[in-house]
């Protein structure tokens, strides 16, 4: 298992190894009051971006870039080496992400 925490809510959902970190987002999600994160538009075929989020820490235990993710954090994060897009990125071990205000 591994620990996500959300910034700036600072909500914590434990995961099993291998989770991507947009299904970690929604676990999240039921614990939150309003608005929390809206990053599902293209159901993560990596084709809108809009699932992308800031790692604070613990980049080096999510799962490694694809050359399609890559292409969409050139665009969404413009070079911005702390960003992953959340359908993508398989969690394995605990890490911190900021949710950026949409």
């Amino acid at each position: 298992m591994a620990k996500v925490r959300f910034e700036p809510s600072g909500i914590e959902v434990n995961v099993p190894l291998g989770t991507r970190l947009m299904a970690a987002a929604d676990q999240a999600a039921r614990k939150a009051t309003g608005d929390f994160f809206r990053g599902e538009c293209c159901e993560g075929r990596l084709e809108c971006g809009n699932c992308c989020l800031e790692i604070v820490s613990g980049m080096e235990n999510l799962s490694r870039a694809s050359p399609d993710e890559a292409s969409v954090l050139g665009v969404v994060a413009k070079g911005r080496k702390n960003w992953r897009a959340s359908c993508a990125a398989e969690i394995q071990g605990n890490v911190v992400v900021q949710v950026p205000d949409r």
